[in-house]
């Protein structure tokens, strides 16, 4: 029987959540004075805006394994998804930029 943690829906969410608030974080801690519109611009501007979402998405590295050593194959697979789609967003972005 899988447990309630053991979900697609769950890993997905905190797949997408992770990197959010490492990204919230990041601002916080670094570029709290801009305004996050203003970061954006400079970010892009700088050519460091995908190189920041890549790195933000690390802590999906250790939610991952964390849920594999837990055997909690689905919400691991949900984690993976939501890395694959920041991975996308990132060559789109880099392409487009």
């Amino acid at each position: 029987m899988r447990s309630k943690i053991d979900n697609l829906k769950l890993g997905l969410i905190l797949g997408i959540l992770a990197p959010a608030l490492t990204i919230l974080v990041v601002y916080l801690i670094q570029f709290s004075e801009y305004d996050f519109r203003e970061l954006i611009d400079f970010l892009v501007s700088t050519r460091a805006f995908t190189k920041i979402i890549s790195l933000c998405v690390i802590p999906n590295l250790a939610l991952f394994f964390i849920f594999l050593n837990k055997n909690y194959y689905y919400s691991a697979r949900g984690i993976l998804v939501a890395t694959i789609v920041f991975a996308l967003f990132v060559f789109i972005t880099k392409i487009a930029l």
